[in-house]
């Protein structure tokens, strides 16, 4: 999903970012960087996939692992 329809899915339930910081004892800041993608913290993805009604994994897709090639060696 979106960062911004995570949000609106938050506000939705009527769970502010700044109630879901306190109630996981972190900084609201904390809290945006994981929902925009820019940190990760398996706590806090686990308690707004379940404020939201959602898994993890509809809400955060799984990271792309890149695989490296070898020089001279085709793919």
């Amino acid at each position: 999903m979106h960062p911004e329809e995570i949000k609106a899915a938050l506000r939705i339930k009527g769970i502010t970012l700044t109630a879901l910081a306190q109630e996981l004892g972190l900084s609201r800041s904390m809290v945006t960087h994981v929902i925009h993608g820019h940190a990760r913290s398996e706590r806090v993805e686990k308690r707004v996939a379940q404020a939201i009604g959602k898994p993890v994994t509809a809400l955060w897709a799984a990271p792309k692992r890149l695989r490296r090639v070898a020089q001279g060696a085709s793919a």
